[in-house]
């Protein structure tokens, strides 16, 4: 028996700029859009006795970030000391290896199981609150390291997709293949969409990661799945590059400046004709979630005067990142056929595209992944037939749920409260857990680590046999960090808070923000005023 239902609003297809209904029902029948209608026009056969849930609000495509490491994200904004040429440098700060890798490292190695469930929860919740229905998804490993797998909740994932409506992106690479051109090229070939880092940085270090892609031939290992991600220390005549091979790019504005100081040259990008996708990258330098990073793409485009509308902003979140999926016949936009992820913001009136940029996540009305109810006021999801956990944001009472008849049996199912409850306590007590994740590490170094089940697989550490970017050789020299250098080190870590879970919610983000030393002047306060 199929589940029909049905919402209206001011709908913002994203199939074109201004193709929006003022006022119009969408209807819904399993996890499709069966039919867009503007008011006034017939319900489609076998919707006529059908009561559209009236959101009041305006509907958009579910948002979709091709740039997050979520694992990172129970952690707060992190204080950067100084600015920064390439990745290498910032990574071997030692109050980064405080704030960020020794906690994280703490988290995964001294894990009694309690807190991977709790951090999966915690981080897809982050998403799902401000409207993003796809992004980045968590790798697992088992602790013999010969498995690894993703979580399944109810976010999207990437790199799971939905085949073969939805084929997986990859976004790392084995180590062998990461370091050699030919097998390298031959990933990327393989591939309908690689999520690589590249170039992240501002000198020549970071510049030559972007040159050794090209062989002594004179051929590009760059293809049309490659979408890099950063791109900040390429040229114009890079992009050019770039667009003849047909590859896209992965623009995380806040981020970039926090570390460096300057961001990507996205409007030679755009000229070259590149298709640019938003990433909030991760809490500890960048925007909370990806609706707050349409903020900070909206305020580095007007300081920078990089001429891009809140149209083409809005899109960088919807139909373009689709695009670089190979999603785009499926998701990104509103159209009948299509899979029925979308996001509902309060308010009806004045540009549709800015509406979206300035709405906060105090104003996200309803979300839903596949034509299922997932996240939204209590009234709203009421009437969609939806249930699940209540909570607050600001003073107003949501209900969000999680439930994934797929999900990994063998994965608790917690609540989003407990899970707060677990990581406040693990982040407060952060000295224990750092003795006994390097007593486990040192166990798994040995290789004497007999205990089953599942454990975090920190995607930006070293040692887990995967590349997030190619490190192939240039000049001679092999690109990429010095793994000596950039282990972590075992200075003593105190406790730290979690960090909140939207910014409303959040009393030290945005002062935090504010006392960043390599923003630009003006942009923390452009950024807050949106709040």
């Amino acid at each position: 028996m199929s589940s029909r239902w049905a919402l209206s609003g001011r709908i913002v297809t994203m199939a074109a700029e201004g193709d929006v209904i003022t006022s119009g029902t969408i209807f819904i029948e399993d996890n499709r859009i069966a039919a867009v209608v503007p008011k006034g026009q017939t319900a489609p056969a076998g919707f006529e006795a059908v009561v559209p849930v009236a959101t009041g609000g305006t509907i958009y495509p579910g948002l979709i970030e091709l740039h997050n490491h979520l694992s990172y994200n129970i952690l707060p904004l992190w204080q950067v000391p100084q600015p920064y040429g390439n990745r290498d440098q910032w990574q071997n700060a030692k109050s980064y290896k405080t704030s960020v890798t020794g906690p994280m490292s703490a988290i995964a190695l001294a894990d009694d199981g309690s807190l991977l469930p709790a951090l999966v929860r915690y981080v897809e919740a982050k998403c799902m609150v401000a409207g993003t229905t796809t992004s980045q998804g968590i790798t697992l490993s088992n602790w013999s390291g010969t498995i690894h797998k993703y979580y399944k909740g109810a976010l999207r994932a990437a790199e799971i997709g939905s085949p073969p409506d939805l084929p997986r992106a990859h976004s790392k690479i084995p180590d062998i293949d990461a370091q050699d051109w030919a097998k390298f090229d031959k990933e990327l070939k393989s591939s309908s969409c690689f999520l690589l880092h590249l170039s992240e940085g501002i000198d020549v270090k970071a510049h030559s990661h972007f040159l050794a892609l090209r062989n002594p031939s004179g051929d590009w290992a760059i293809e049309p799945s490659l979408a890099g991600i950063h791109c900040t220390a390429l040229d114009a005549t890079d992009f050019g590059t770039m667009a003849e091979n047909h590859a896209k790019v992965v623009w995380s504005p806040l981020s970039n400046l926090l570390l460096y100081g300057k961001t990507t040259d996205v409007a030679a990008a755009r000229t070259a004709g590149l298709t640019i996708a938003l990433g909030s990258d991760w809490s500890p330098s960048g925007s909370k979630n990806l609706l707050g990073e349409l903020k900070a793409a909206k305020v580095v485009s007007a300081h920078f005067n990089l001429g891009f509308s809140d149209y083409d902003i809005v899109s960088m979140t919807t139909r373009n990142p689709a695009a670089i999926l190979k999603w785009d016949g499926k998701l990104g936009t509103i159209a009948a056929g299509k899979f029925a992820d979308l996001l509902v913001v309060k308010g009806v009136t004045g540009d549709p595209y800015a509406h979206l940029i300035k709405s906060r996540e105090q104003d996200v009305v309803l979300v839903t992944i596949g034509g299922r109810p997932r996240y939204g006021t209590k009234t709203i999801m009421q009437k969609a037939g939806g249930s699940g956990e209540a909570l607050k944001i600001g003073s107003s009472a949501r209900v969000i749920d999680f439930s994934s008849p797929d999900q990994d049996p063998g994965i608790e199912k917690v609540t989003l409260a407990e899970a707060t409850t677990r990581l406040k306590a693990a982040l407060g007590n952060l000295g224990t857990l750092q003795a006994r994740s390097l007593a486990m590490s040192d166990s798994i170094a040995r290789g004497t680590v007999s205990r089953t089940g599942w454990r975090l697989a920190l995607d930006e550490q070293f040692g887990n046999n995967v590349q997030l970017r190619p490190r192939l050789e240039y000049n001679g020299v092999r690109t990429g960090p010095d793994l000596a250098a950039t282990a972590v080190a075992d200075e003593p870590l105190h406790p730290i808070k979690l960090d909140g879970l939207t910014v409303a919610g959040d009393t030290v983000f945005l002062d935090t923000l504010k006392n960043e030393a390599n923003l630009p002047p003006g942009i923390a306060t452009a950024i807050a005023a949106f709040y």
